[in-house]
C-alpha cells in the first residue's frame, strides 16, 4: 500500500466514524433547514409516502432513481427534523471527493468517496461498514442521472450491498421534468417535482455463485422503485 493510499484509506475511516457524531448536530441543525427551504422554493414539492417515516432508522438502505444533483436534498426535505435516519451517506466519485473545495462538505455531509472498476468488495467496503455500524446508506442502483430516454440498467452495487448486510431497502421515486426545465422556470417556480416512498422491503433470497447473479435482484430492486 502506498503512501498516498494509506492516508486516504485513514480518512476514509475518520469520516465513518466521526461522520455519525458531527452530522446530526452540525450539518443538520445547521443546513437541513435552509436546504429545505431551498428546495420547496425553488420547486413546488409534493411527497407521498406508504410508510411512518418518523419511526423509520438505520441501519438501512435508501435506494432511488437519480433525476439531477439536487435528489440527495430532495429526499432529505421529505423527512422531518433530526430524522432518526440522518445522516444519510451517500457515495461519491475519488475526484469529487478528495477535491479540495468539496472534500469539507462531502465530510460533513458523510458521503464517502468510491473508486470504478476495484470490484465490488473494495468500492462498497465504506457503505458496508457504515451499515454495520447501524447507519443509513443511501444510493442510487442507475449509478448516473436520468438523462437518456427510458429506464437504465441498475449497476449490481445495490445488490451486494443488500445481501451482503441484510438489511431492508427504502425505495423512493422522484418525478422532475428536468429535460424541460430552465434557470428562468425555476426562479419562477414552474415546476412540479414529486417524491414517492414506498414501503421497506428485503431482497427475495438467491443463491450467488458469480458476479452475475446480482443482476436479477438489482433489476428487481430498480423495478420496486418504477412502480411507485
Amino acid at each position: 500500500m502506498t503512501y498516498k493510499s494509506y492516508q486516504e484509506q485513514r480518512l476514509v475511516s475518520r469520516g465513518a466514524f466521526w461522520g455519525k457524531l458531527i452530522i446530526p448536530t452540525l450539518f443538520h441543525n445547521i443546513l437541513w433547514a435552509p436546504s429545505k427551504l431551498l428546495v420547496r422554493f425553488f420547486l413546488r414539492l409534493e411527497v407521498e409516502t406508504e410508510t411512518n417515516l418518523e419511526k423509520l432508522d438505520g441501519p438501512l438502505i435508501i435506494a432511488s432513481n437519480h433525476t439531477c444533483w439536487a435528489d440527495s436534498f430532495m429526499i432529505a426535505s421529505a423527512f422531518h427534523f433530526n430524522a432518526k435516519v440522518f445522516p444519510i451517506h451517500y457515495a461519491v466519485l475519488k475526484k469529487i471527493y478528495y477535491f479540495p473545495l468539496s472534500f469539507p462538505f462531502l465530510w460533513l455531509a458523510g458521503a464517502f468517496p468510491v473508486r470504478r472498476k476495484v470490484g465490488l468488495e473494495k468500492s462498497l467496503k465504506v457503505p458496508i461498514d457504515i451499515i454495520h455500524r447501524g447507519g443509513v446508506v443511501g444510493i442510487f442502483p442507475e449509478g448516473k442521472r436520468e438523462w437518456k430516454e427510458g429506464p437504465s440498467r441498475p449497476k449490481r452495487g445495490v445488490a451486494y450491498l443488500a445481501f451482503t448486510t441484510g438489511v431492508k431497502i427504502l425505495p423512493v421515486r422522484i418525478t422532475l421534468p428536468v429535460k424541460k426545465m430552465t434557470f428562468f422556470g425555476v426562479l419562477l417556480r414552474r415546476y412540479k417535482a414529486k417524491i414517492k416512498i414506498g414501503k421497506p422491503f428485503h431482497l427475495p433470497s438467491k443463491e450467488i455463485k458469480v458476479i452475475e447473479d446480482y443482476n436479477r435482484p438489482a433489476n428487481y430492486v430498480m423495478n420496486r422503485i418504477r412502480q411507485l
